[in-house]
């Protein structure tokens, strides 16, 4: 696997890299292998996801969600003030201090999931957390994809214990479909995935984008 140029490091303010996909793509394993490969090469990794677990609306999301007792409405409203929080008590902070954060899901995790249940424009969405919260834009937004079967035959889901608000088959193709949609027609920077591969595999692919992403000349101080 190639080593990440640590001579970048101190050149710009941090670095920004998510992970999307749907549930089941590996999103977690997969950050948390890149973190220990990155911090091997000397870099100060800082790992979040969302919904978080400190502020009270992700609290709230957690809680509840699972249960299904959010009204669609009330998830977006929930995901757009623990994002502000997240934004300006975590995400800001570590970037301004040239940290380079990894994200479990971001921003375009509510504009796939909540379209499907909202009926609002991923677009809209998008929009809202850029321009309401101003939610910094990634560096790069790693699509780890895989179909919605293999997603849930990934988490094993049964139909006593899946998650009634998201780890639903019809709910996951349009998941996926959003997000697809996206790396067509959005402007954020998407590298896709195949998530189908062993996991080892996705591993160096992702790890091998950051460190050419890296070795490129600096576009922000």
């Amino acid at each position: 696997m190639l080593p990440v140029t640590r001579s970048r490091k101190k050149r710009r303010r941090g670095f920004l890299f998510v992970f999307e996909g749907i549930d089941g793509a590996g999103k977690t394993a997969v950050c948390n292998r890149v973190a220990v490969l990155l911090r091997q090469a000397g870099f100060d990794v800082v790992q979040l996801h969302e919904p978080t677990s400190e502020s009270r609306w992700g609290q709230e999301i957690r809680e509840r969600s699972q249960k299904g007792e959010l009204t669609p409405a009330e998830e977006l409203e929930l995901f757009l003030r623990d994002r502000e929080w997240h934004v300006e008590h975590r995400i800001r902070p570590a970037l301004s201090e040239g940290k380079l954060v990894l994200m479990d899901r971001y921003f375009f995790a509510s504009g796939a999931y909540q379209t499907t249940s909202t009926g609002i424009d991923w677009r809209d969405i998008l929009r809202r957390n850029r321009e309401e919260i101003k939610a910094p834009e990634p560096d790069l937004v790693f699509l780890l994809d895989i179909s919605a079967e293999e997603g849930l035959n990934r988490v094993g889901v049964r139909s006593d214990q899946k998650n009634k608000q998201f780890e639903q088959l019809d709910r996951l193709v349009r998941v996926r479909q959003a997000y697809l949609e996206m790396v067509a027609h959005d402007s954020g920077h998407f590298h896709m995935v195949d998530a189908r591969q062993p996991l080892d595999s996705v591993v160096e692919v992702v790890y091998t984008a950051i460190d050419e992403f890296m070795k490129r000349p600096p576009v922000r101080l």
